[in-house]
């Protein structure tokens, strides 16, 4: 009988494997993974989204961009909080 952690680490050892083939097809191509996945989502799209839907995302996409460009900058660290905070890269 197997147990819930038996089950876990076979679900993470799966998923690793798929990370680290994912990972693998990346660099044959030349590429971060976030970007090659990025690539294969919007071949996958490409293939499964009418020219209407394609249409009607990219509008909203850039809406959303347009939207962020206009907004006053609400967020970030506050002037006091950033005196306290370290400077420099990571």
């Amino acid at each position: 009988m197997k147990t819930n952690v038996h089950k876990d680490k076979r679900a993470w050892w799966l998923s690793h494997e798929a990370f680290l083939t994912l990972q693998e097809l990346a660099h044959q191509q030349g590429l971060q993974t976030a970007a090659f996945l990025e690539v294969i989502s919007r071949e996958l799209a490409l293939g499964r989204l009418s020219e209407e839907q394609r249409a009607s995302i990219k509008a909203e996409a850039e809406r959303i961009a347009a939207e962020r460009r206009s907004a006053p900058m609400t967020s970030g660290p506050s002037k006091s909080r950033s005196s306290t905070m370290p400077t420099g890269g990571f």
